[in-house]
């Protein structure tokens, strides 16, 4: 079977190293290609080369043109399921599947786009939701990847609880476990954005710092609010001790050489990030919004505060540095069960079992 993935960008983030990580994982029992509706990315090179990239150029905004261009994608290229990603390409593949006639499964990787206030703005969100809700009968199957998005879809957005399931992100499992040193090295990964909350991480360094002159703090990633954090960093006083790093395609050896790893964001689905720093055997300090509660068991695999607490973040931090027996015990039981719970081999076999029943 032809699976047709369609999303935005293979641009960096987690929905799209997810993307990648599927396409990877079921090439060969189905025969997969993406459709980057703007442009392909920099993630477009991990892709095997028998993958087809096939870029359509997109502006910002809607462009009803799209679902035409789409369904005849699918009629021409003879796909028999259409995936589609994230919020910016629902509609349109939606009413592409209906066009080509072929099923649609939609994965929904986070939270709803942000609308500026406004009654105009009001308006366009609520008539996107009604249309959304009115295209989810159109397919069979719109996927979640952690249960509280899916309580969302079912509670706010007024989707019907039987065509919504959860599949839970996974990483290939099979990175071989590295002894961690008990040093005092933070790390985090991520785009330098508002929601991930940089700033009040950041903050919270400072604080330990005081008390732990020789932790560090490695920043991978990198987005619009770069500037902004490595001029907090300097009035914070800690530049000197916090590396940004950009993006890097050697996470993983980053990983292994720190102690343990941050997420202060005020969102996250299933973070594809904590789960490379579960594999790693970092135990993770976190805030618990959206599926973090899911992934990180609190004072087993790491920590949990909630959302923009600044004080209680410092503390587990002091926490983690003070009893470095205790997050090694973390690290290792967070390398577990991203093993046990969170395996690429898992989430794989589930959307399979999708496109094998198209969607239903």
């Amino acid at each position: 079977m032809k699976v047709l993935h369609v999303i935005e960008t293979l641009d960096f983030g987690g929905a799209e190293k997810v993307l990648v990580d599927l396409v990877e994982a079921t090439r060969g029992p189905m025969s997969p290609a993406v459709c980057c509706v703007k442009r392909s990315g920099e993630l477009a090179a991990r892709l095997h080369p028998s993958v087809p990239v096939i870029e359509l150029g997109k502006g910002e905004g809607n462009d009803w043109r799209l679902p035409w261009r789409l369904a005849e994608i699918a009629r021409e290229g003879g796909f028999g399921v259409m995936h589609s990603h994230m919020w910016g390409v629902y509609l349109e593949a939606a009413l592409a599947a209906r066009l080509a006639g072929v099923p649609l499964i939609h994965t929904v990787h986070g939270s709803y786009m942000a609308y500026p206030s406004g009654a105009a703005a009001r308006f366009k969100m609520t008539l996107r939701h009604a249309l959304e809700r009115r295209a989810a009968v159109w397919h069979r199957r719109v996927v979640a990847v952690s249960d509280a998005i899916q309580r969302f879809l079912v509670d706010e957005l007024g989707f019907d609880a039987r065509r919504v399931e959860t599949i839970h992100n996974g990483i290939d499992s099979r990175l071989p476990e590295v002894p961690k040193r008990q040093g005092n090295t933070f790390i985090t990964v991520g785009r330098l954005a508002a929601v991930k909350n940089q700033a009040m991480m950041l903050r919270a360094f400072a604080a330990v710092r005081h008390g732990w002159p020789q932790a560090r703090l490695n920043i991978i990633g990198d987005g619009p609010e770069r500037a902004s954090l490595e001029a907090l960093a300097a009035r914070l006083g800690v530049a000197s001790c916090v590396q940004f790093m950009g993006f890097r395609d050697d996470v993983a050896e980053h990983l292994a050489q720190a102690d343990v790893f941050l997420m202060s964001s005020h969102y996250e689905g299933i973070s594809i990030a904590v789960l490379e720093a579960m594999r790693s055997g970092l135990p993770v300090i976190g805030t618990r919004v959206g599926g973090m509660p899911e992934t990180v068991d609190h004072g087993r695999t790491g920590w949990l505060v909630d959302d923009n607490d600044e004080a209680g973040f410092a503390q587990a931090m002091r926490d983690a540095l003070a009893d470095p027996t205790r997050s090694a015990a973390a690290g290792s039981a967070g390398r577990q069960r991203q093993q046990r719970e969170f395996s690429l081999d898992e989430t794989a076999r589930r959307y399979l079992r999708l496109y094998a029943q198209g969607g239903a």
